[in-house]
């Protein structure tokens, strides 16, 4: 299911957040799991939906969308003082603790900022036919590990086709944890729009998380191949890091 929340800022217009406020939207999602279940939100933090010993959180999140927005230097201003958020998971339990913890206190700091939600729209999942247009609401990020490298072993890639099988690689793990059982078609192409490429120049984002500094591709794309693939992709995030706040999309007609 995913999630749309509507926030006003407690000081009204004007207010200013850090440009780099994933740090912030995360501690939020984990403190109103914490108010529904201290239990649960241990679970998602601290271990997650293992495969082969490797943890998945199963949710993802969009950037805020800041109306009448303006940046300067290293904060975002909000001339209207209202703001969405966008999260999403498969996982039922996931979404009923934070609609729980939402209830109990919807405010929610962001650096030095207070905003309080004041509605959530749910909506289900939509029937995602192949091909399906996507545009990003948070980077995708996707990487590989390259031990000869001296100074950063992590390899953010850029699309193509090591970029797609890496994400598809992903998102096959990600299946088999949501729907416990292997998945029978595999195929995934990711096409890119070319003339947003042209027309925009640059689309990389540089997210800094706790002083790590994180890669992902804005651009819209068309997915293609497995459907089953293409649903986990919009219900868990596509590509990596997606409870940081990475791969979250919005299929558009």
């Amino acid at each position: 299911m995913r999630l749309k929340l509507h926030f006003a800022l407690t000081d009204g217009p004007g207010m200013t957040i850090p440009v780099n406020h994933n740090t912030w939207l995360v501690s939020a999602i984990y403190r109103w799991l914490a108010l529904s279940s201290p239990r649960f939100a241990d679970f998602i933090h601290n271990e997650g939906y293992r495969l082969n010993g490797k943890p998945y959180k199963l949710f993802c999140f969009s950037r805020l969308c800041v109306k009448n927005r303006n940046v300067r230097g290293d904060r975002l201003k909000s001339d209207s003082g209202t703001f969405s958020w966008f999260i999403a998971s498969p996982k039922d339990d996931f979404i009923n603790h934070l609609l729980t913890g939402l209830n109990k206190d919807p405010s929610m700091m962001i650096d030095d900022v207070r905003a309080t939600a004041e509605s959530v729209e749910t909506s289900p999942l939509p029937e995602l036919l192949p091909p399906v247009k996507f545009v990003c609401l948070s980077p995708i990020t996707a990487s590989v590990w390259d031990a000869e490298s001296r100074r950063n072993p992590t390899r953010y890639l850029d699309p193509g086709e090591e970029f797609t099988a890496a994400v598809k690689l992903n998102l096959t793990r990600k299946f088999r944890l949501v729907h416990e059982t292997q998945l029978e078609d595999d195929r995934l192409t990711m096409t890119f729009d070319q003339g947003y490429m042209r027309r925009i120049g640059r689309i990389t984002k540089l997210i800094d998380f706790k002083g790590i500094k994180v890669r992902g591709i804005l651009c819209p794309f068309v997915a293609d191949g497995s459907s089953d693939l293409i649903r986990i992709g919009y219900e868990c995030g596509f590509g990596e890091k997606n409870s940081i706040g990475f791969g979250m999309v919005e299929a558009r007609s």
